[in-house]
């Protein structure tokens, strides 16, 4: 388990005191992939070096199993870090080496022999999909190869927890969905906890259980990625959750539609992992006879499964008829919400 408990970091200058992070309280589960998104300058990388420490908070607990980070001592420390690993936006990798020693690295400074060395390294090639390429250099590699090898590193000294600094954002889009489903099955196998720190909302979608936003150093919404998705509550937030066939968000599509349908019901109907595959809205259409427009759909996926958002226009039905065809969804679990 690992919890942050009222985060501060502030940096000084001589005309202002900067609160890169400012009070954040957050818990992440053993064994759970939990997502950190924000735009540039969110505080959200000065929060994931806290947590291994390479940062020291100004105020605030860093407790890890239990164990108050910051007041372990130099020696403690420095074994708690190794538990941690830590991959980058732009790899790290030192261009003089190879794949395999660079994935070495790590044990090369924790003393390990260098047979049981040669094994562990070979054990992880194996593991990131680099086989055939422990002899080359980083400059040979593409940039997901890279990224493998800097995955690989950060999972030599057995971490319990992986932190990944926006890992994926210097990937094009194909690249990027393997790494996210290498990481996937490191924590499928592995057990291992991974914090993504992103921008990038695809990424929390894909491949975390849960999420908090982050903007000027502040958690300003925090759930499940299947609700902050249906129902984002902040403005960041929706910022975040486009309409992916009109590049709007969900508040610009609201006024699109109410702008579209005025003086007539839109309706909002989310359905989830459960129903999402059917035919509710055929059953409550067939229940009533005044028009029905699905004016916008989208079915997503995510980590938990998929889930759908329906955008209905219904006009020119009786109160009876409107609320005959709402209480088919509900009946159904739709969550339904008269824009």
């Amino acid at each position: 388990m690992i919890e942050l408990r009222n985060i501060k970091k502030i940096f000084g200058t001589r005309e202002e005191s900067i609160h890169a992070v400012n009070d954040v309280s957050l818990n992440i589960a053993d064994g759970e992939i939990f997502g950190i998104i924000g735009y540039s300058g969110a505080g959200k990388s000065t929060l994931v070096r806290i947590i291994n420490q390479l940062e020291e908070q100004s105020a605030g607990d860093v407790i890890i199993d239990g164990r108050i980070m910051q007041k372990l001592s130099r020696k403690e420390l420095n074994e708690q870090r190794q538990k941690i690993g830590m991959i980058f936006q732009h790899f790290n990798l030192l261009w003089s080496r190879t794949v395999a020693q660079n994935i070495a690295l790590p044990l090369e400074f924790a003393g390990v022999p260098k047979e049981e060395r040669r094994e562990k390294v070979n054990r992880l090639i194996h593991l990131v999909g680099l086989d055939g390429r422990e002899d080359a250099y980083p400059s040979e590699l593409s940039g997901g190869q890279k990224q493998r090898v800097g995955i690989a590193r950060a999972l030599a000294n057995d971490p319990r927890i992986l932190l990944s600094d926006e890992a994926t954002s210097a990937l094009d889009p194909g690249t990027t969905e393997q790494i996210l489903d290498l990481l996937k099955q490191i924590n499928r196998e592995l057990g291992i906890t991974i914090i993504m720190i992103t921008h990038q909302m695809e990424v929390v979608q894909k491949i975390c259980t849960r999420m908090a936003v982050m903007s000027e150093g502040r958690i300003v919404e925090q759930g499940t990625v299947k609700d902050l998705f249906e129902h984002p509550v902040h403005g960041i937030t929706k910022r975040f959750v486009h309409n992916v066939n009109e590049g709007q968000t969900v508040e610009e599509l609201k006024e699109d539609l109410l702008r579209k349908y005025p003086g007539s019901k839109v309706l909002r109907c989310s359905f989830t992992m459960n129903n999402v595959d059917e035919a509710i809205l055929a059953e409550a259409i067939r229940s009533v006879d005044f028009p029905v427009s699905i004016v916008d759909s989208r079915i997503m996926a995510s980590s938990d499964g998929s889930y759908g958002v329906t955008y209905i226009h219904v006009y020119h039905g009786t109160v009876e008829q409107y609320n005959r065809f709402v209480t088919v969804l509900v009946n159904h679990a739709v969550k339904v919400e008269v824009l």
